[in-house]
């Protein structure tokens, strides 16, 4: 009897603690985010089916903080019901307690809204009515924000695309670009890992995504690749196969409306802008661009931190950076300045963290910064299939490499940039960021090349620059090439990588012909990158033909790559390159 008395005590203590947890879930989240104290309690909620201009209802929910109203608003749209929970709760509970009313809406076709999901579509046009609508409440004073990362980010420029009301102060996108020609295609390689896998879970209300991760499985191998949404998915899915017929940067495809719109919104906006990155983020590169481009640069901000796409941080960073998805520590004084009027002026301009030795963050007006190049050439070629024979030097190198590419057998993709499918339970997605590259080298597709050891610190910081002299026996092909720093312990960890297609080559906006066994030169597009070698490491580059699941594994077979059937062996051969790094 006794044991039983103490279960019951030991149950209860449980619950007690649970119960104790969940009451305090704010102030855990709080303290845990080294945030300020709050200041408003939470105040009443309601829900309202918002009207769009063809009649179509979207579904919406106002907290507001507790005390006397208007209140500055924060608007939050977002496709994610099944996340609909967490997003209300735990993110607008943090904004009433700090003093917004916060607004979250499902977008269309998702959630309780009405209307069709379809992805993108609509979304410039629905983000302008509802910003209309709000500025007409009189729960708000006049001052909003949109505030989100991902999809979340896109609606916020979408808003901007479309006729937003001047009651929008300011946006603050996460983990999003303007520009999807090269997030969703690399020069003609499809990235599975991210979109053929947010694919299998938004699938439209309703679908069955219980076989998901199976599902998406199959269909990153699945040939013909256009008929997976039927064969794999189960429905026809339009939007999808869209893309798969869209590789070439001039296809129709991008020329619509509504993405050329999209498109435009940095040089056109007339707002603050905070912008948060992640240096292995999926849309990290296009939208470093959009930072570029931003007409309202000089009062915005940009923070580019050590994140993946669901804001956490690689495994080579061991303080508390925070979350790149609500960047708590930058966003809420951002917002008290733009929309309170309270609190110093943000600092504008980049910052940004450097990875590796005496990593952290640095300050600046604009980065890259002026910078020198070290160039490292192939070398000793002929014993690169070798994990340490292949040289990177100060001279160019005689001689050949050769290795067999075959798509039935890719390499796997291991860190780096690009991936989505991690964050899904379930389907053991390719882990992201800085991963340790131990085997890959040893694999006879892979082609190595080192360089000796550095006798002082190297600071990698900006875009590095790579040409390779190729030549292969298939009509179209791919070429990968990954740098990766070997600590003087041994351990190899990625830095950038970066694939292109013979098809796409050195940026063409169109298909290129090729005819096997000619030697071509090949330009690879690295995503900037600030980066700290430690004396004592070597610099190494991997060059392959495959990075699988990350992007699919080509053919070796020239047309659509959707619409191939088959694959065929290539031998591929590689005559000499070289890498420029930027240096400070």
């Amino acid at each position: 009897m006794k044991w039983f008395k103490r279960g019951l005590y030991v149950v209860a203590g449980v619950i007690a603690l649970g119960l104790v947890a969940f009451f305090s879930r704010h102030e855990l989240i709080r303290m845990r985010g080294d945030m300020p104290s709050f200041t408003h309690s939470a105040g009443a909620n309601f829900d309202a089916m918002v009207p769009m201009s063809d009649g179509v209802e979207l579904y919406t929910t106002v907290q507001m903080p507790g005390g006397e109203r208007p209140s500055p608003a924060v608007l939050i749209r977002s496709p994610y019901a099944q996340a609909r929970w967490v997003m209300q709760d735990l993110v607008c509970g943090l904004f009433v307690r700090y003093g917004f009313a916060c607004v979250f809406q499902d977008t269309r076709g998702r959630g309780r809204s009405q209307g069709e999901w379809d992805p993108a579509t609509s979304e410039i046009s629905d983000g302008a009515d509802t910003l209309k609508w709000l500025a007409r409440q009189d729960f708000q004073d006049g001052n909003l924000a949109m505030v989100g990362s991902s999809y979340l980010a896109s609606v916020q420029y979408a808003a901007l695309a479309g006729d937003a009301p001047p009651e929008l102060k300011t946006i603050v996108p996460a983990m999003y670009a303007t520009d999807n020609r090269t997030v969703i295609y690399q020069d003609g390689l499809f990235r599975h890992e991210t979109f053929t896998a947010w694919t299998s879970m938004m699938r439209g209300p309703g679908s069955d995504t219980d076989n998901a991760a199976e599902e998406y499985r199959q269909a990153a191998r699945y040939r013909p690749h256009s008929q997976v949404d039927t064969d794999v998915f189960g429905l026809s899915m339009p939007w999808y196969t869209d893309m798969l017929n869209a590789a070439a940067p001039a296809d129709p495809f991008w020329q619509a409306e509504d993405r050329v719109k999209m498109r435009q919104v940095p040089q056109n906006t007339d707002i603050p802008v905070l912008m948060v990155g992640g240096w292995y983020d999926v849309f990290f590169g296009p939208q470093f661009e959009d930072w570029q481009r931003l007409a309202t640069q000089s009062s915005s901000r940009y923070v580019i931190g050590p994140w993946v796409h669901n804001g956490e941080i690689s495994e080579l960073v061991s303080e508390d950076v925070g979350d790149g998805r609500f960047y708590w520590r930058e966003m809420l004084p951002w917002l008290d300045y733009h929309l309170k009027g309270i609190g110093p002026k943000p600092e504008t301009g980049i910052s940004i963290y450097v990875i590796g030795k005496d990593a952290g963050w640095q300050d600046h007006t604009v980065w890259p910064s002026k910078t020198t190049y070290k160039s490292f050439f192939l070398s000793n070629l002929a014993a690169a299939n070798s994990c340490e024979e292949g040289r990177l030097s100060a001279t160019p190198g005689n001689g050949e490499a050769e290795f067999i590419y075959n798509p039935d057998d890719p390499v796997p993709t291991r860190g780096g940039a690009g991936m989505l499918a991690f964050t899904f339970p379930g389907f053991d997605g390719a882990k992201p960021a800085n991963v340790d590259q131990a085997g890959l080298c040893e694999r006879d597709d892979v082609l190595t090349f080192q360089t000796a050891q550095l006798e002082a610190p190297m600071l990698i910081s900006g875009n590095i620059e790579l040409t390779l002299d190729i030549a292969s026996t298939a009509p179209d092909t791919a070429f990968t090439a990954k740098l990766v720093e070997v600590f003087p312990d041994g351990r190899a960890f990625n830095i950038r990588d970066s694939i292109t297609s013979l098809a796409y080559r050195n940026g063409a906006q169109a298909p290129l012909s090729y005819q096997p066994g000619d030697r071509v030169s090949l330009r690879f597009d690295f995503w900037p990158i600030a980066w700290r070698m430690q004396a004592g490491s070597r610099l190494r580059l991997d060059v392959s033909s495959s990075d699988f699941p990350k992007f699919h594994a080509h053919t070796n077979r020239a047309g659509p790559w959707a619409e191939q059937s088959g694959a065929d062996l290539a031998t591929q051969t590689l005559y000499g390159g070289e890498v420029k790094l930027p240096v400070e």
